[in-house]
């Protein structure tokens, strides 16, 4: 499976719906971007995926944790 947002092909199918054949979510191990089955076209497809929120290898690597992590604070 290819991921809409990054367009690893190591995407999976990670959940599955409680009424068979509902829906299913799938999860990206690159980007950690998580969508459903039943999803827009738009969110789904890779080719429709819009351009502007598309992550490359690069932004990715480039992104720092949201939100930043402190420094621990000093013991008195």
């Amino acid at each position: 499976m290819i991921c809409p947002r990054c367009d690893d092909t190591h995407a999976l199918q990670f959940f599955e719906s409680p009424e068979k054949g509902a829906w299913e979510l799938y999860r990206c191990p690159r980007c950690f971007f998580v969508w459903r089955s039943t999803e827009e076209e738009e969110v789904i497809r890779p080719e429709l995926y819009d351009p502007d929120f598309k992550l490359t290898e690069d932004r990715i690597r480039q992104m720092s944790d949201k939100p930043p992590i402190p420094p621990l604070r000093r013991q008195k």
